[in-house]
C-alpha cells in the first residue's frame, strides 16, 4: 500500500504529523531535554501512552485518506483524542514558542516545542477532510476530543492534586488537614519529594498547569518552595525527606549539578549527590574510678560528584556527654577548632564558606545532639575530621554501668552498606560488652559495626557494677591569671523524690507504632499512686488528665494508645503544650517520639509561650527510637537540658527502665559535681568538663557579663555548649580576622595511644611498688 501524498494530503503532512512528533517523543524519553529546561511532558507511563498514540493515530488517519475508505467510528474518535492531546500540549508549550522561534532563526535549534502544534494541525486537517466524506465524523471527533481531555485529566490527576495540596497547605489548620488527606489519597509523592530537594518540578498537564499558574504566577520558574514541600512530605509520609535518597531522573541521570540550597545553613538538609562516608573509626579511653570516658570519632567523607559540596550531619551523643574537641585536616595536617560564642562561630564559618575556604563548624542541636558542618569536600577527593567528647557512664539502680556508642542520626551524604565503623576502647579497668560485635578482654575492647546496627542498637560498653559510693576530684591547672579549677564528683545511692505528676506525650506518626506498643508494655513500671496522664499527637488528638496510677488509669491510657492510628507525620507541638499545661511544679514529662524534621509555626509558638510563662517547668525526658532530626527550640534551657535516652533496639525495655527511674520507683545512684577550690586532685580533668557543661546549661539565658563568663569557661575547657561553638579555619590569620582566639593543640583532650597506656601502667606499677616498699620500711 502506498503512503505517498495524494491530492487530499498536503505536502509534508507525513513528516510534520507522524515522523517528527515520533522523533521528538523518543528523544525526550531518553534525553529529558524538555524536562530539564521547561517541564516534563512524559512523567508517567500514562502520559507516554497518550502522547505516543498521537503519531500512531495520525498515521492511521493518513492511511484511511489514502485508501479513500469510510473512516471507522473508533478511529475518528481516536483522531479527536489525538487532537485534544496535541492542543493541550501546544497550549502548555505556548510560552516557549517565541523563544523557540528565536532559537530557530539565530541558532538553528528550537523545533521541539513545535511538535504538538504540527501534530495537532495535521490531525485537524485530516479529520476535516474525512468529515467531507462522512457527515458523522464531526460529531464523533468532538466526542473523541472530550474523551481525550478526560484521559488527560485522569493521568494528570496526581500532579493536579499535588499542586492543589501545596496551595491548600499554606492556609489554616483545616486547609492543612485537607491538603494532607488529598496528598495521601491521589498526590504524587515522588514529585513532592523532588520539590523538597529543591528541584524545579513543573506541572505536567492542562489542569495542573492552570493550578500551578494560579498558585505561583505565570512567570514563576517552576516548583514550590522547598520548606512547604518538606513539611507536607513529612506530614503525608511520616518520613523526613532527607531520609530518602534523592530521586533520579526518568532517564537514569542523577542531578549531579543540583544546587545545595542548605549549604552554609543551620540544618542538615537534603542529600548531596556524590557525597559518601568513606572511613570511620571511634576511639575511646575509659577512667573506671571516675565512671567516665573520653571518645573521639574520626571520619572521612568522599566526594564522587561533579561539584564541591558541604558535608552536614547530626551526631547523637550518650546521655550527659559534652563535645570537647573538633579537628579538621587541612593540607594533610590536623588543625584544632577555636571555641567562641555560638553566633560568632557561625558567622565565621558562613563567611568562609562563601569564599570556598576550609572551615569546620560544630554546634549543639538540642540535648545530646551536635550539628557538624564541613566545607568544601573537593571533587574526587575527601575531607577528614574528628569530633571528641567527654561522657559519663550511665549508672542503673543496681549499679550496672554502661556507655552507649554515638551515632549519626541525620546526614546529607550516603553511608555505603558495606562500610563498618571501627571501634577501639582502652581503659584502666575491666571492659566488657553484651554486643557480639565488640570483643576483647581485660582493659581493651574492639570491633567493627555496621551503620545500621550502630544507629538502631547503640552498642554498649560495660564497666564492673558499682557497689560503693565514690568521691573523685578533677582538676585543671590555672593559666593566664585564671586560678586552677577543682571539682569534686560524688556518686551515692539515694531514694529520689517522686514527681508531682508524670505526663506521657506520644507521637502518633507512622514510624512510632512499635514504640507505642512497647510503651503499653512498659506502663507496668509505674508505681501505684503516681499521678499519670497521657497526651497523644495524632489525627484525632487524645488527652487524659493526670490521675493517681491504678489499674483503671492504666487501662484508660493503654486503651487510648491502642486506639491511636499511627499515620503520616504528626505535629507534636500541640500535644507537648497540652502536657505542659496539665502539670504543676515538680512534675516530669516523658516524650516518646519519632523524627521531627519540620517546625509547625502555630504549635511551636504555643510551646514557646508555655516555656516563657511557666515559673517552674517539669523535667523533660525524651525517647526517640527511630533516627532523624529531633525538634528543639534554640536557646531554650528546657530543651537543651533535657535527658535524651539512648535507644538500645528494645523499646519496651528502654521505656520500662525510663519510666521506673522517672517515677522514683526504686533507689538509684545520684551523681553530683561541685566546685571545690583547693581540693586534692584524684581524678581526671574530664570531671571538670562535665561540671562546667552542667553549670553553663543551668545558666542558660544569662546575659551580659554572666554570659561572657560562661563563654570564657567554655573556651578555657574547649567545650561546645548551647552558648558556644567550635570552628576550624584555614590559617591563624583567618582566626584573627574574625576576632576569634587562635587554638592550640595543647588545650584539647586526647585519647592515649597504646604506647601511652603501657607507660601509664608501668608508672602505676612503679608507684605501687614504692608505696609498698615504704610501708614495709616503716613497719
Amino acid at each position: 500500500m502506498s503512503y505517498l501524498p495524494s491530492s487530499s494530503f498536503r505536502p509534508g503532512g507525513l513528516f510534520l504529523g507522524v515522523l517528527f512528533p515520533a522523533f521528538v517523543i523518543v528523544l525526550e524519553w531518553f534525553s529529558g531535554m524538555c524536562a530539564d529546561a521547561f517541564f516534563d511532558p512524559l512523567p508517567t507511563l500514562g502520559h507516554l501512552v497518550l502522547v505516543g498514540a498521537v503519531p500512531v493515530i495520525n498515521l492511521l488517519l493518513l492511511r484511511t485518506l489514502e485508501e479513500e475508505a469510510v473512516p471507522g467510528r473508533w478511529l475518528v474518535m481516536a483522531g479527536g483524542g489525538a487532537l485534544a492531546v496535541s492542543a493541550t500540549y501546544a497550549f502548555i508549550f505556548l510560552p516557549m514558542l517565541p523563544i523557540a522561534l528565536v532559537g530557530i532563526i539565530i541558532f538553528g535549534i528550537g523545533l521541539l516545542p513545535f511538535a504538538p502544534v504540527f501534530a495537532g494541525v495535521v490531525a485537524f486537517r485530516w479529520l476535516a477532510e474525512l468529515a467531507a466524506r462522512d457527515g458523522r465524523v464531526g460529531l464523533r471527533a468532538a466526542v473523541g476530543v472530550g474523551i481525550g481531555l478526560v484521559l488527560l485529566v485522569i493521568v494528570d490527576l496526581p500532579a493536579t492534586a499535588t499542586w492543589l495540596a501545596l496551595d491548600a497547605y499554606r492556609g489554616d489548620a483545616a486547609d492543612q488537614r485537607r491538603a494532607v488527606t488529598m496528598m495521601r489519597t491521589v498526590g504524587d509523592r515522588e514529585a513532592l519529594l523532588r520539590m523538597s530537594y529543591g528541584d524545579n518540578v513543573r506541572a505536567t498537564g492542562l489542569v495542573s498547569v492552570i493550578v500551578a499558574i494560579w498558585s505561583n504566577g505565570l512567570f514563576t520558574r517552576g516548583g514550590a518552595d522547598s520548606t512547604t514541600a518538606r513539611e507536607l512530605y513529612y506530614r503525608v509520609t511520616g518520613t523526613a525527606f532527607n531520609a530518602v535518597e534523592r530521586p533520579t531522573e526518568r532517564h537514569d541521570r542523577v542531578r549531579l549539578f543540583a544546587w545545595d540550597e542548605d549549604q552554609g545553613g543551620e540544618a542538615v538538609g537534603g542529600r548531596v549527590p556524590g557525597l559518601a562516608l568513606d572511613t570511620s573509626r571511634i576511639d575511646g579511653s575509659v577512667a573506671d574510678k571516675d565512671s567516665l570516658a573520653y571518645v573521639e570519632w574520626t571520619m572521612t567523607v568522599a566526594n564522587r560528584g561533579n561539584a564541591a559540596g558541604e558535608a552536614r550531619f547530626t551526631l547523637a551523643l550518650p546521655e550527659g556527654a559534652v563535645a570537647s574537641r573538633a579537628t579538621l585536616w587541612i593540607n594533610g595536617e590536623p588543625r584544632e577548632a577555636s571555641i567562641a560564642g555560638r553566633g560568632e562561630a557561625k558567622a565565621a564559618y558562613q563567611s568562609v564558606v562563601r569564599v570556598s575556604r576550609d572551615p569546620l563548624l560544630v554546634t549543639t542541636a538540642g540535648a545530646q545532639r551536635l550539628l557538624v558542618q564541613a566545607f568544601p569536600v573537593p571533587v574526587g577527593d575527601s575531607i577528614k575530621l574528628r569530633i571528641g567528647y567527654t561522657t559519663p557512664f550511665a549508672i542503673a539502680p543496681d549499679g550496672a554501668r554502661s556507655l552507649a556508642m554515638p551515632a549519626i542520626v541525620e546526614r546529607n551524604f550516603e553511608v555505603p552498606t558495606e562500610l563498618r565503623h571501627s571501634i577501639w576502647f582502652e581503659g584502666d579497668g575491666a571492659l566488657a560488652s553484651r554486643d557480639t560485635a565488640l570483643r576483647g578482654s581485660g582493659r581493651r575492647l574492639q570491633g567493627r559495626v555496621s551503620d545500621a546496627d550502630l544507629v538502631a542498637h547503640r552498642p554498649r560498653l560495660l564497666l564492673p557494677r558499682l557497689t560503693d559510693p565514690s568521691v573523685r576530684v578533677g582538676g585543671v591547672p590555672g593559666a593566664d591569671k585564671t586560678p586552677p579549677l577543682t571539682v569534686v564528683q560524688t556518686i551515692a545511692h539515694a531514694v529520689p523524690a517522686r514527681p508531682s505528676a508524670l505526663m506521657i506525650v506520644l507521637d502518633g506518626s507512622a514510624g512510632d507504632k512499635a514504640a507505642g506498643e512497647a510503651l503499653v508494655k512498659a506502663l507496668d513500671a509505674i508505681p501505684l499512686g503516681v499521678p499519670t496522664g497521657l497526651s497523644v499527637a495524632s489525627e484525632t488528638p487524645v488527652a487524659i488528665d493526670p490521675a493517681p496510677w491504678s489499674a483503671q488509669q492504666r487501662a484508660r491510657i493503654a486503651d487510648a494508645i491502642g486506639r491511636t492510628r499511627f499515620v503520616g507525620g504528626q505535629d507534636n507541638g500541640t500535644a507537648l503544650a497540652d502536657a505542659l499545661a496539665a502539670v504543676q511544679e515538680g512534675a516530669a514529662i516523658l516524650w516518646v517520639h519519632g523524627p521531627q524534621p519540620v517546625r509547625v509555626a502555630g504549635s511551636q509558638e504555643r510551646v514557646e509561650q508555655m516555656l516563657d510563662r511557666s515559673t517552674a517547668l517539669p523535667r523533660l525526658v525524651r525517647y526517640q527510637a527511630e533516627p532523624g532530626r529531633a525538634f528543639t527550640i534554640e536557646g531554650s534551657r528546657w530543651f537543651d537540658g533535657a535527658r535524651f535516652v539512648s535507644p538500645s533496639g528494645d523499646p519496651a525495655d528502654d521505656l520500662s527502665a525510663t519510666l521506673a527511674e522517672m517515677a522514683g520507683a526504686t533507689p538509684r545512684w545520684i551523681v553530683k559535681r561541685e566546685e571545690a577550690p583547693g581540693a586534692a586532685v584524684t581524678g581526671s580533668a574530664n570531671i571538670v568538663r562535665l561540671w562546667a557543661a552542667g553549670r553553663i546549661a543551668d545558666n542558660a539565658g544569662a546575659i551580659g557579663k554572666a554570659r561572657d563568663a560562661d563563654i570564657a569557661l567554655a573556651h578555657r575547657l574547649n567545650l561546645v555548649t548551647p552558648l558556644s561553638g567550635a570552628v576550624v579555619l584555614e590559617t591563624d590569620q583567618d582566626y584573627k580576622d574574625k576576632g576569634l582566639p587562635v587554638p592550640s593543640a595543647d588545650d584539647v583532650p586526647t585519647v592515649p595511644e597504646p604506647g601511652e597506656w603501657a607507660l601509664i601502667a608501668i608508672v602505676a606499677l612503679a608507684g605501687l611498688w614504692l608505696v609498698r616498699r615504704r610501708a614495709r620500711a616503716f613497719a
